[in-house]
């Protein structure tokens, strides 16, 4: 039993590792190196881009990342959109003022913003297993 309880161990492992895909996130325009910028991962079009729809979010402090990148690993294979902020002031809030923000922010694609967040297919991209996608995404 132990010999089959490892080698499930040792598939599981090796092969959730072999499959995965690697996101880069390179992000321009990070006009000051002072509080923290928020990630949000979707790969769920009804959620994009509420807080709780999210797959995956994290926050890094600005002047711990390192060449304006941050790498995301151990994907599955699926169509994603990335939605940022940059949080200058660190209140873990997207500020606004009568719905203007106050805030840089971007998504992947560089998708445009007219009045409202774009759409999930305007800002999604697809990630292969194995892959390491390298993207994009300007503050604004």
């Amino acid at each position: 039993m132990k010999i089959n309880f490892y080698t499930l161990f040792f598939y599981l492992f090796f092969f959730s590792k072999t499959f995965s895909g690697e996101l880069v996130i390179k992000i321009l325009n990070i006009e000051e190196k002072i509080g923290s910028l928020h990630f949000a991962i979707y790969d769920n079009p009804k959620n994009f881009p509420e807080e709780e729809g999210k797959k995956i979010g994290f926050k890094k402090t600005v002047s711990d990342i390192i060449n304006d990148e941050v790498i995301i690993n151990n994907l599955e294979e699926s169509k994603y959109a990335v939605a940022i902020y940059h949080d200058e002031n660190d209140n873990n809030r997207f500020d606004t003022i009568l719905a203007i923000p106050q805030e840089k922010f971007g998504f992947s694609n560089d998708a445009k913003v007219f009045f409202g967040p774009p759409s999930f297919d305007e800002a999604s991209f697809f990630l292969k297993k194995n892959e390491r996608l390298k993207i994009e995404i300007s503050l604004r």
